[in-house]
């Protein structure tokens, strides 16, 4: 089985995984982790410094490729939630759960670091930017090796 070509998908995009030597040669399936310079719209901030402020605060780059996504998604749903919250009369916070939805709902065209998104009407918010990488080198950073892409699909 020597010349079988090895698939995976984005649950072994790991650093560990990646820096097995045993990882070499296998081909990935997962999102398109070449950001750029990508601006997060709500927070002012690039792949780039969230990636630095990352490391500055876990002492390491982020061991799984859906970092972006996680960001994108938290600085999404706390605009979200600040559009549908007030404070009463009372001086409590309140959080119209459903405005939360309608919110959510209506994005569209958001610049994210993950790149442009809309969510759909099943609340899937994405740039649905997917591509497959061969990792050839297991010495190189997770990071590095998310570069190493071989094929892309980017629907949008």
């Amino acid at each position: 089985l020597e010349d079988v070509v090895l698939l995976s998908a984005d649950a072994s995009l790991n650093a560990d995984f990646f820096a097995l030597e045993l990882s070499e040669g296998i081909h990935f399936s997962g999102p398109d982790t070449r950001f750029g310079e990508n601006l997060n719209q709500s927070t002012g901030k690039t792949a780039a410094e969230v990636l630095a402020e990352y490391e500055t605060i876990n002492g390491e780059t982020p061991s799984a490729p859906f970092w972006g996504h996680s960001y994108d998604a938290a600085a999404i749903l706390m605009d979200a939630i600040d559009a549908a919250s007030h404070i009463d009369a009372d001086g409590n916070l309140v959080i119209d759960r459903q405005g939360v939805r309608d919110h959510l709902n209506s994005v569209t065209g958001y610049s994210g670091v993950i790149g442009t998104m809309s969510c759909d009407p099943f609340g899937d918010c994405g740039s649905q930017k997917i591509t497959i990488i061969e990792h050839l080198d297991s010495t190189l950073t997770f990071t590095e090796a998310g570069e190493q892409v071989v094929f892309e699909f980017a629907p949008a």
